[in-house]
């Protein structure tokens, strides 16, 4: 069986041409593995139906679009950007007006996010759902998923 060591250091270009094909051969072959086991798994599914339906049909689209790469108008690009940023520059503004923010907190940086959401005293203080592997509270995107949630939930209750 072909095995790489460390893929990120593989000589890939000077790869022996039978090393090659047989690697593409184990491919092939355990994809197509994959396949019927998938297969078998769906059939009778009501997944089955949007499968053949809506995804099969689209693949060659979809081909076709990573094959060709997408037109994209640089300026109207440049346009959406800088709109997209005064929109954030909006939003990021608007936190500073918030009990417990200060206009010397960096709102980028996970200490001052701790700080704001858990720690400091006459802000937000809120019980932290998640913490990171050091023990820390954390302030990671699915975290603050959470506390959105749970934030909207309570704001619910209220009305």
């Amino acid at each position: 069986m072909l095995t790489i060591d460390n893929p990120k250091t593989f000589d890939w270009a000077n790869m022996s041409l039978s090393d090659c094909c047989l690697g593409n051969a184990m491919d092939t072959h355990f994809t197509f593995k994959l396949y019927e086991l998938i297969i078998e798994k769906l059939e009778g599914n009501p997944v089955m139906n949007l499968i053949e339906n809506i995804v099969m049909p689209s693949i060659e689209n979809f081909a076709i679009m990573e094959y060709n790469g997408l037109e994209v108008d640089p300026e109207k690009l440049k346009v959406v950007g800088k709109q997209l940023s005064n929109d954030n520059m909006w939003e990021e503004d608007l936190l500073y007006d918030c009990k417990g923010v200060t206009k010397t907190d960096n709102l980028s940086s996970n200490n001052d996010l701790i700080e704001i959401l858990y720690t400091r005293e006459g802000a937000l203080e809120l019980y932290p759902p998640d913490k990171t592997a050091k023990g820390k509270p954390s302030v990671s995107a699915p975290t603050l998923k959470i506390l959105l949630e749970q934030i909207e939930k309570e704001l619910s209750k209220r009305e």
